[in-house]
């Protein structure tokens, strides 16, 4: 046997001494029949029959040959195998071992057909049968009280439907019969929380809720409105400003007149060749040929290349509140928070929402005027909102605010200004309000009530204090540092400050007058809080100062009358009590 044959022989020894088998050739030397190599026979044993040199054929070593190989092939890399059976929670699985040690009293048909019992499933089909037989349960004692009131009624001889029928609708026994072979549940088994809380929700909604239970007060309440005759033009006035420009050598005409009853201004269109810068200093020249004491002359008019000629008219028409509260957008009664002071020279209404003005400063002016400011603010705010939408905070020393006492918008009852702490429930509200917010993850008061129920919605708080002067003079530096926190927290926490500063003489640090949005000023030598407040007229003439502009606005308030305040606050006083 040469080398290759014998390094691919194995264990010949053993197979030495079973040289009386046949030996299987191999595959190699299967076609060699007539070769030159032939293979050597074993010895036979004694006693035996020598048999044929070729006794196996080569079809016979063929068939050997391929019987004896592994027939099946291995799957190649992008064969798809059928996936293994995993038992589901839900439908199951046939032939699981332990599905017939399983009780069949405790299975469905269906899970005994399948093989497969789930606990999950059996647990929640358990929950499901439970809460079926509540409600049927709820159902046939609802069944027996309707028949018990109703045979009462027939005894009693009394007609009609009873109150358990007319509630439940006319429901018949059979009708509760076939609603009761249906799943009364309100959730499927398979429901989510998630799911459960959208439906509840739902059906939250789907409740019809009581309307009102006091209205808001009536238009007609607030009285009569301005005199239609305040814009007439009053043509020997015209010919006097004419004449009075063309003394000092500046031809003019007048192309239009506005007024809002109390301040009337004239437009005047000049010569195109003429500089405007020079007009701003003829005020001194004008003055003696001008029939009036004093005028704020606007150079140029915004939008157009006319001048302007701004004087308190010498028989005003006073704002009615009425006029105000009717001719604007309050009248279609939104809440929206928007209050109301005056009119602007050009006859336009000025209102504007207190979200949007944050914390207010009232700075200067006589108390009287002052004060008609304040009162414009907060009778226009509680004409359209209740008390669960609008509360108020007032400290003050005046007797101005007495009759705010007993309103149900009122947060607390009014506090003297110099008490040591006069702020210390609205500092409180604050925190708490904030530490609401920071755990709803909301910034504003908006974001907040949408979130949250109507039992647990934030009103919006308006805390008035008068006069903030007083509190800087008697050096109450607790609520001092109360105020600078509502200051800085207070918008969108929805807390405003209504300040009112009556005393020029006693000063504003810069810190305090920058972190106040809204700034009504009036008529101020120094110009302390707004812009051009020294070219302003004594009484009732300011200038407002809002977030969404960088031009002041000049505007006249309104005046509500001690008999109509009287009767709005009556009036608010009996229909929330």
């Amino acid at each position: 046997m040469d080398r290759s044959r014998r390094r691919r022989q194995f264990n010949h020894r053993l197979e030495d001494g079973h040289s009386d088998r046949e030996r299987f050739r191999f595959p190699l030397d299967m076609d060699d029949k007539d070769g030159d190599e032939t293979i050597k026979k074993r010895p036979e044993a004694p006693g035996k029959e020598q048999e044929n040199s070729d006794p196996i054929r080569k079809e016979q070593q063929k068939s050997l040959l391929g019987g004896s190989r592994y027939s099946r092939k291995r799957p190649g890399k992008n064969t798809i195998s059928k996936a293994r059976a995993v038992p589901s929670a839900i439908h199951g699985s046939k032939g699981n071992p332990n599905a017939g040690k399983q009780d069949e009293s405790d299975t469905s048909p269906e899970d005994q057909k399948s093989g497969y019992s789930s606990p999950i499933v059996e647990e929640l089909k358990r929950e499901r049968q439970q809460r079926e037989r509540k409600q049927q349960k709820r159902m046939e004692e609802r069944a027996k009280k309707a028949e018990a009131e109703r045979s009462i009624g027939v005894v009693t001889g009394q007609s009609g439907q009873t109150k358990m029928e007319k509630e439940a609708g006319a429901e018949t026994p059979a009708a509760d019969n076939a609603a009761d072979q249906k799943s009364v549940s309100p959730f499927n088994v398979m429901m989510t929380p998630y799911d459960k809380n959208k439906y509840r929700s739902k059906n939250q909604n789907q409740v019809k809720r009581s309307g009102p239970k006091s209205t808001l007060p009536p238009l007609h309440i607030l009285g009569e409105g301005q005199n239609s005759s305040y814009d007439s033009v009053d043509e020997a006035l015209s010919e006097e400003i004419v004449a009075a420009f063309d003394a000092i050598g500046v031809p003019v005409k007048v192309a239009a007149y506005r007024t809002n009853g109390i301040v009337g201004r004239y437009e005047l269109s000049m010569k195109r060749n003429f500089r405007l810068n020079v007009v701003g200093k003829l005020k001194e020249h004008l003055l003696s040929e001008l029939p009036f004491e004093d005028f704020k002359l606007i150079v140029p008019i915004a939008g157009t290349s006319n001048i302007g000629v701004e004087f308190i008219l010498p028989d005003p028409y006073p704002i009615p509140f009425s006029t105000l509260f009717s001719s604007s957008s309050l009248k279609l009664r939104k809440n929206d928070f928007k209050f109301v002071v005056g009119k602007t020279v050009d006859d336009q209404i000025f209102s504007f929402p207190l979200k949007k003005a944050g914390q207010v400063l009232i700075y200067g002016g006589e108390p009287d005027h002052s004060s008609a400011v304040v009162d414009n603010i907060l009778v226009s705010l509680m004409m359209n909102h209740n008390p669960r939408e609008l509360q108020i905070m007032i400290a003050s020393d005046k007797a101005h605010y007495k009759e705010y006492e007993d309103l149900p918008h009122m947060f607390s009852a009014p506090k003297s200004i110099t008490g040591k702490h006069v702020l210390q429930n609205v500092l409180e509200e604050l925190n708490n309000r904030h530490n609401q917010f920071r755990r709803a993850h909301v910034r504003n008061l908006d974001s907040f009530n949408q979130r949250v129920s109507n039992e647990a919605k934030k009103s919006v708080m308006v805390v008035v204090i008068d006069d903030l002067a007083e509190l800087f003079e008697h050096n109450n530096p607790e609520a001092i540092r109360a105020i600078v926190q509502i200051l800085k927290k207070g918008k969108p926490l929805g807390i405003h400050l209504i300040m009112n500063h009556s005393r020029n003489d006693v000063g504003i640090r810069f810190e305090l007058l920058q972190m106040m949005q809204t700034r009504i000023s009036f008529k101020d030598g120094k110009s302390k809080v707004v812009e051009g407040a020294k070219e302003l007229t004594e009484g009732n003439d300011m200038l407002i100062q809002i977030p969404t502009s960088n031009k002041p606005l000049r505007v006249n308030a309104g005046v509500l009358s001690q008999e109509i305040k009287e009767d709005v606050l009556s009036h608010l006083k009996g229909i929330f009590r």
